[in-house]
């Protein structure tokens, strides 16, 4: 399996230092590189992809995820055929509605259709760079299934939850005749053996689900705590292990949206997560140590996956 990190240059990352980084994250292990695309949280990712493509020599560069809405599709579209160009023949492109980089700048997220049309366009425009969305409801997964090459699964780390996405995409594919086996299903997760390490990521998984009709199973209870969630989240800080909306969740939340505890424990909880339908993996490393956490999970956590 191979696998996936997802990661952000923060304003308080010196580029050079970042370059460094990533040669680092492709030795410990990682095989996809997904940089999110946020530009008021973290620097641009396209000089990041541009960087990682010089600095690395086989895993795949991609955008983890960009949106049709802060630019143009044919701008994106030429940005990461240089990409494509530069790291040769490396990069993998991913889109979704758009989260914090729309909503930082007064926009909103892009409708279904929206999103169907700019998927069209990069279809004809990346024909031989594999376009993964990212999903967590509904349509969004039907839509992958009907028209990408993969889908990055968000939400949280909860078997009963993904089996229903993964039953959403299943669907996609069928309505358009798609062969299964050639669909990748990402899931993105993040895991360390600390909750402060989880803390910033599980604090936007809460944000996300926020508006959910019907919460996942589990997670009623924490409706209130949700809420507030969103409520406090500013998104300047997108991720930031220093930002105060960090604070707006229990410890007992963030150990139910991630993945938290001793490498057997972490193990334990992938294991379900995988039998849930998924292909490969995603882990989010926001803050600092992401290479110590990488080889954590490297090392000590697929070791002890069956099958890994």
């Amino acid at each position: 399996m191979r696998v996936g990190v997802s990661l952000g240059i923060s304003s308080r990352q010196q580029l050079r230092d970042f370059a460094a980084e990533v040669r680092e994250l492709e030795e410990a292990g990682a095989g996809r590189i997904w940089l999110i695309d946020s530009q008021l949280a973290m620097k641009d990712v396209y000089v990041g992809l541009a960087l990682a493509a010089l600095h690395t020599e086989q895993a795949w560069l991609g955008t983890g995820v960009t949106n049709p809405i802060t630019r143009h599709p044919s701008v994106t579209a030429n940005a990461i055929l240089a990409i494509d160009e530069l790291s040769g023949g490396r990069a993998v492109f991913g889109i979704g509605a758009g989260d914090s980089a729309v909503y930082a700048i007064g926009s909103k997220p892009a409708k279904v259709a929206e999103l169907e049309r700019a998927l069209h366009f990069f279809r004809e425009a990346l024909p031989r760079i594999p376009i993964y969305v990212a999903v967590s409801q509904p349509r969004m997964c039907g839509l992958a299934g009907r028209l990408a090459d993969g889908a990055i699964v968000m939400g949280p780390s909860q078997p009963d939850f993904v089996r229903q996405q993964v039953g959403w995409i299943q669907d996609g594919l069928q309505t358009a005749a798609r062969d299964r086996a050639s669909f990748d299903i990402s899931l993105l997760v993040t895991l360390a053996e600390s909750v402060d390490d989880v803390r910033a990521w599980a604090t936007s998984e809460a944000r996300l689900i926020a508006d959910f009709s019907e919460l996942p199973a589990g997670l009623e209870p924490y409706r209130d705590e949700i809420a507030a969630a969103k409520a406090a989240y500013d998104f300047k800080e997108h991720l930031s292990v220093h930002a105060g909306h960090r604070a707006a969740i229990s410890d007992e939340l963030a150990r139910t949206l991630a993945v938290v505890g001793s490498a057997q424990e972490c193990a334990g909880r992938l294991q379900e997560l995988l039998a849930c339908g998924a292909d490969s993996l995603i882990f989010a490393l926001p803050g600092s140590g992401r290479v110590e956490r990488l080889r954590f999970i490297t090392e000590e956590v697929l070791s002890k996956v069956a099958g890994e």
